[in-house]
């Protein structure tokens, strides 16, 4: 992920091994270690007495990092730039030396539920870092990341802050974390204000930037936000999650939710965004429900604060007009749905989620936290003839006209809802008409 002001990329043709500092009595390092500044190795010793097996890299963006281990922990990582100042630091505790408001923050996510398939790991990865000048003075927001492996080998990062505020989740990021983009970020000053007049006190958790645009991930009243700017620091929205009684949602907006045709179906909210969006200078909120249908299949709707159904134009300032995403999975949509627009960048269950207009139809797709491809998907009206003649081949009758495409890289089918025998069924099935899968609704 490319970062405007700190990122850690370290690519293996820019690792410098410049020192293994393994001497127990701290003694001037051997000949050849020259690129490491001699106040930052003094500052090292300092700030680590009992440091062992000590192995120094440059970044790409000019920090000095140094891997050691210690009488406390294992596995180590200090961020130290030029000037000698140790921007963040990494190290090892035991899920059991977890404050007690980050064992709570994770209690209550499904995957720390009691009876849950989902396993924490022993060791737990604490990221201190040097404040930011957003308030919270030289102490930068500390961050502990548990990672849970589910039954069937997925991997999921959860990102907590000290009081307990899930601000990050991440599936499958990798064993190699590159936890660099995570260094104390400042926003510019025209950006800080905005966000001083909109949310004073609060903290900042990450910026990042590509083509033009501009994150900002933050938290507010114990609540996290995801502001974005345009070209110039403009910004364009901000959004965070809500729950479902919230008295943020007008009653009007819920009318609408309740009175929908899936709402009507038998389908529940599962999630809810707030977003407030920079309509030529006037603030205007939607609100973004998740529902989940009877088939378990996740649809989305928008409603204006007004109670009218509408998606939000969000704008954007990327290459092709729209949201600004990272280099590999702009190159991505770029080679797979050519002349897209990306309409919005989003995190999902762990996912980074992406929403284009390709070929004038709005899909989402997925990817895991080391950007790879996973999914992507989108309703249609449409089926190809095959299809239909491959549903009734088997006795089934269409009963919705509304389908959805899925795209994964093991290959692609239609979802379509159908009756036989007097049952509800979803059938997955493929372009030549053959039924994959086929789901009863119970």
């Amino acid at each position: 992920m490319k970062k405007l002001l700190a990122a850690c990329f370290l690519l293996s043709g820019l690792f410098m091994t410049l020192v293994s500092c393994s001497d127990d009595s701290n003694s001037a390092p051997p000949p050849g270690t020259s690129d490491v500044p001699q106040s930052i190795l003094a500052q090292f010793s300092e700030d680590y007495p009992d440091a062992r097996d000590a192995t120094w890299s440059l970044t790409q963006d000019g920090y000095y990092t140094v891997e050691f281990s210690t009488s406390e922990s294992a596995r180590n990582t200090s961020w130290y730039d030029k000037q000698g100042r140790r921007d963040m630091a990494q190290h090892e505790i035991f899920f059991d030396q977890l404050p007690d408001a980050v064992r709570d923050g994770f209690a209550a996510t499904e995957y720390g539920q009691t009876g849950s398939e989902w396993r924490a790991d022993r060791e737990v990865d604490v990221l201190k870092r040097r404040g930011s000048g957003n308030g919270n003075g030289e102490t930068g927001e500390t961050l502990y990341i548990i990672e849970v492996e589910g039954p069937d080998g997925t991997e999921v990062d959860l990102y907590f802050t000290a009081d307990g505020i899930l601000v990050q989740e991440v599936v499958d990021a990798g064993p190699d974390k590159n936890y660099g983009q995570y260094l104390p970020q400042a926003p510019a000053a025209d950006m800080k204000d905005w966000l001083d007049t909109h949310f004073p006190g609060y903290r900042l958790i990450d910026i990042e930037g590509e083509d033009g645009g501009l994150e900002v991930e933050f938290v507010f009243d114990r609540r996290k936000y995801e502001a974005f700017f345009g070209p110039g620091n403009q910004w364009l929205y901000y959004k965070t999650e809500l729950h479902y009684g919230s008295s943020l949602i007008p009653d009007v907006v819920k009318a609408t939710v309740e009175a929908s045709e899936l709402m009507q179906q038998g389908a529940r909210v599962d999630e809810v965004e707030m977003y407030v969006v920079n309509d030529g200078g006037t603030e205007v909120a939607y609100f973004c429900f998740e529902l989940e249908t009877r088939f378990d299949d996740d649809r989305k709707m928008y409603v204006r604060a007004d109670g009218t159904e509408e998606r939000p134009q969000l704008g954007g300032g990327g290459s092709q007009g729209g949201m600004p995403v990272e280099t590999d999975v702009e190159a991505f949509l770029n080679e797979r749905y050519p002349g897209a627009v990306v309409v919005e960048r989003d995190h999902d269950d762990g996912f980074l989620e992406i929403t284009i207009r390709h070929e004038g139809v709005l899909k989402e797709v997925r990817f895991n936290g080391r950007h790879e491809w996973v999914r992507t998907e989108w309703e249609t009206r449409s089926l190809p003839d095959a299809v239909r003649q491959g549903i009734e081949a088997e006795g089934y009758r269409i009963s919705d006209n509304e389908f959805e495409r899925i795209e994964k890289p093991d290959g692609s089918w239609y979802e379509v809802e159908a009756v036989k025998d007097r049952r509800e069924w979803q059938l997955h099935v493929a372009d030549d008409g053959t039924i994959l899968a086929a789901h009863r609704d119970d």
